[in-house]
């Protein structure tokens, strides 16, 4: 006779069995916390290319003038802040979004910027000065404010993944900018420095380098991958 909520002594391949399930469900449950964590901090694992990725990127690269980096992703059907994570250590540093506050600041310094926003297949570019951004005090929006027109919005930051600095030099122009990555190694938008087609302006340029230098002081994404 088996008493109401004993289990059979006898019953033990059954036990293990179901042990066994519970087990698996809190090891489950484990990784999902620890993943939501993560997301909450914006520590999420950064994508960091392979020996074999980073060849084919460098490769498809090889002898092209310097680019967003968006179709190169396209065409070898990689996310983005995998490419960018396979160019040499010189052209790129990739941080943690963590830092986005930090960095948003810098760029607030620029007279002059490009924003580029990839929505589906379709760019569209800013022309203008960043707006001034603040933590919302309500949500988890960081607000961009400013007078006149220009680029303004709302970003979740907290969403991002990595932030990349690109100083990619050409045959007649140098690569300058600053690329905002979300958890799937897509660009959310990214801000550069203008000059397409005529040379970037002095100010801005050197604008720049101070957010250059503010980003190569913060720890390396991907350090122990490429070179």
């Amino acid at each position: 006779m088996r008493m109401p909520g004993w289990a059979d002594p006898t019953d033990f391949g059954g036990n293990m069995s179901r042990a066994n399930t519970f087990s698996c469900l809190l090891v489950m449950l484990a990784v999902v916390v620890a993943a939501a964590a993560l997301q909450a901090q914006g520590q999420a694992a950064p994508m960091c290319a392979s020996s074999e990725q980073i060849a084919v990127v460098r490769t498809a690269l090889a002898g092209k003038e310097p680019a967003p980096l968006g179709a190169t992703a396209a065409a070898l059907k990689m996310p983005e802040a995998l490419v960018a994570s396979a160019l040499p250590h010189e052209q790129t540093h990739g941080v943690s979004a963590i830092h986005f506050q930090t960095i948003w600041k810098s760029i607030e310094t620029w007279s002059d910027a490009t924003t580029f926003i990839i929505k589906g297949p379709n760019l569209f570019e800013i022309q203008g000065p960043v707006g001034r951004g603040e933590p919302s005090t309500r949500s988890k929006f960081f607000n961009l404010h400013r007078e006149g027109p220009g680029l303004a919005g709302h970003l979740r930051p907290d969403l991002y993944a990595s932030i990349y600095l690109l100083e990619i030099p050409g045959a007649s122009t140098t690569l300058r900018g600053i690329v905002f990555f979300d958890q799937f190694g897509d660009a959310v938008f990214s801000v550069y420095v203008p000059g397409e087609g005529v040379p970037a302006p002095e100010a801005v340029v050197t604008q720049f380098k101070a957010t250059s230098a503010l980003i190569l002081a913060l720890p390396r994404l991907c350090a122990e991958y490429t070179q």
